[in-house]
């Protein structure tokens, strides 16, 4: 970690907050109300049964989620501007020929989002990536980190936190976004 941190440049924050569509606020809000409840029985009985536990980490995941896009929660439809917004950021960066990101989640799901508005077709973009996740098998991840160094028509890194550790991306991607 100590020889990496030396060869990374300074590093820049640049959050940008995405407003959530009616139909993200009431998956959120009824999860809310979940939670809050199960906190309130919390709080009056100074005990969490194992069912609560399980049902309060769910809420809280779909509020998490939510924020993303209702796609996570429901798997059918697609209200969210997050990923829209993520686009228009590539747009601009990806304007330099040589330019590459990485983008983590910790969601599948959000990278199949992101992955339906890469490709070709109206609308879309014709940007290499290469998707690396738990699933992948550990003999093929290293071909992935290779393509992604190596061709220059691969420009976006998916990741989960699987590649949060490990892996070396700063010589080939100069932007790493956070979508969660």
């Amino acid at each position: 970690k100590a020889e990496v941190l030396a060869q990374l440049p300074e590093r820049v924050h640049k959050r940008i907050f995405v407003p959530l569509t009616p139909q993200q606020r009431q998956h959120h809000d009824d999860a809310g109300d979940v939670v809050t409840r199960i906190v309130a029985r919390w709080r009056k009985t100074g005990y969490l049964s194992d069912s609560d536990q399980r049902r309060l980490t769910c809420a809280l995941q779909i509020m998490r989620m939510s924020c993303n896009s209702t796609y996570l929660v429901d798997k059918v439809s697609d209200h969210g501007h997050k990923v829209d917004e993520l686009m228009a950021v590539l747009d601009e960066l990806l304007e330099d020929p040589s330019a590459k990101a990485v983008v983590f989640s910790q969601w599948l799901a959000t990278h199949e989002l992101i992955a339906r508005r890469l490709g070709r077709g109206e609308g879309q973009r014709d940007w290499g990536h290469v998707q690396f996740n738990g699933s992948v098998p550990g003999e093929q991840r290293g071909a992935l980190v290779a393509r992604f160094h190596d061709d220059p028509q691969c420009r976006l890194f998916l990741s989960t936190d699987a590649g949060g550790v490990g892996l070396n991306l700063q010589h080939a991607a100069a932007v790493v976004v956070n979508m969660d």
